[in-house]
């Protein structure tokens, strides 16, 4: 069976926003749909939502809120044109258009470099006018300013609170809808997650960090441990770093994650074309190739979805690409420095599914923790991950290669016998499978793998009288 293991997240918006695309689209392989909270309001949110979960192919599908997070936008009634030369004002309040969503006037200074719409116009700071409260910005490159376009500051660590009055509203969005996942723009430190976790309570799905800005860069192991996941947002990070230093970047936060067994999201532009073109340009096809290749667990898809011409062709693209080179990947995580129990029991499973020739790998999980841990060796093999919990299944749904359900109740005596009769009468397993069971299991503790065992399903099941 042609299995995609990567994952695909596939932004939900005005040109996938009924049943029939959204069904097609998980068709042709989309695994997890996003809300921008950077556009629309919280009765289009609910409307995207409650549509989602009324399509019974995909109703138990995962869902990501993007939270806007301490970003600056422009805002403006009017587009503006503007040409090289050009000598913009620019204020910090609603009354002197066009102006800037934050107050960063007393932390910037002459000459410092303003970007705008992810670095399309660029511009310097040539003037501050104080008893107007404005700055003026020469502009380099010609272009059209929109509004609620993004605006950076390279190199400037600003104030900006990580979350505001909106965000901490789409986080009570999230909890009262049961999301899967939050994920939180503009990360810089861990302090921003926790800030959030704090702010979430006992919410049970998982937190995304978007690295946009080179702090975030500087601190993506902090930000790795305190966080799910982690999104490679290459606009924002694009305009705040310099292009050519963007693939190497993006190949160490990958590394980072696959060696935590964390998730690591490949997002913007990858196939930016289709959003007016029904296929895509060769280059952008090496780039969803690359980021599989880096390791990535799922790669994301914008403008291509939300708005484009061609939401459905641009998902199936995408599908064809990782099953292409799927089978070819090789894990990048280091064997030679001693982990955790956990870390070498997954490390052994791996080693255990080539030599021992297996057909699937079977995780008996509560948290997802062995399913992740194991996924990060890139086998080509399906991995089924058994568990009791509704959001753990969904958040699975992000991580490379993993094939999760959801059992009532996980059993307690006999637990391998009865989870491989239960994924056998599922037809997940057959009985010419030769298939590795590992768990956390006779133990209280959480994120700990203890046991691996490895059975021919029909000699497993025969022996407990199952079949």
């Amino acid at each position: 069976m042609d299995i995609k293991r990567t994952k695909i997240i596939a932004t939900v918006g005005p040109a996938s926003l009924s049943k029939k695309a959204l069904t097609a689209m998980a068709g042709e392989g989309m695994n997890c749909a996003r809300i921008n909270t950077a556009h629309g309001d919280f009765a289009q949110y609910e409307a995207m939502i409650k549509l989602i979960r009324s399509i019974p192919t995909i109703s138990t599908m995962p869902i990501i809120l993007d939270i806007k997070g301490p970003e600056i936008r422009l805002k403006t009634r009017d587009d503006i044109p503007v040409k090289k030369g050009t000598h913009l004002s620019l204020g910090f309040s609603p009354k002197k258009e066009p102006y800037c969503s934050y107050d960063f006037f007393q932390e910037v200074e002459v000459p410092d470099t303003i970007l705008f719409d992810g670095g399309l116009v660029q511009g310097t700071i040539i003037r501050k006018i104080p008893e107007k409260k404005q700055i003026v910005v020469e502009i380099h490159t010609p272009g059209i300013l929109k509004n609620n376009k993004g605006i950076n500051l390279p190199n400037k660590s600003l104030k900006i609170p990580s979350l505001s009055e909106k965000d901490r509203d789409a986080v009570r969005f999230a909890l009262k809808h049961k999301l899967s996942y939050i994920a939180l723009s503009f990360v810089r430190t861990k302090d921003d997650v926790i800030n959030l976790k704090n702010l979430l309570g006992n919410y049970q799905g998982g937190i995304i960090a978007k690295i946009e800005n080179k702090e975030g860069v500087d601190n993506i192991r902090e930000i790795i441990a305190e966080s799910e996941g982690v999104m490679i947002a290459r606009g924002d990070l694009g305009a705040e770093i310099r292009q050519e230093k963007l693939p190497l970047i993006q190949k160490g936060i990958i590394h980072a994650c696959n060696q935590a067994g964390k998730i690591s999201i490949v997002a913007t532009q990858m196939l930016e074309s289709m959003i007016e073109r029904p296929t895509p340009s060769r280059a952008e096809v090496s780039d969803v190739a690359n980021a599989i290749i880096d390791g990535a667990d799922a790669v994301m898809l914008s403008g291509e979805t939300a708005t484009g011409k061609y939401p459905l062709q641009a998902i199936s693209v995408m599908s064809r690409i990782a099953r292409e080179i799927e089978d070819t990947l090789a894990h990048n995580i280091s064997m030679d420095f001693p982990g955790s129990v956990s870390e070498e029991m997954t490390k052994s499973a791996y080693t255990l599914a080539l030599r021992g020739k297996a057909t699937k790998i079977v995780c008996i999980t509560r948290s997802g923790f062995t399913a992740r841990l194991i996924a990060r060796f890139r086998l080509p093999i399906n991995i089924l991950a058994v568990t009791d919990s509704h959001m753990t299944k969904k958040k699975l749904d992000l991580v490379w290669g993993v094939n999760p359900l959801v059992v009532h109740e996980l059993p307690v005596q006999a637990i391998i016998p009865s989870v491989a009769y239960l994924l056998y009468k599922k037809g997940l397993l057959i009985p010419g499978d030769k298939a590795i069971f590992l768990g956390g299991v006779g133990t209280s503790e959480e994120q700990v793998v203890n046991l691996i065992e490895i059975h021919t399903v029909l000699d497993l099941l025969r022996y407990h009288g199952r079949i």
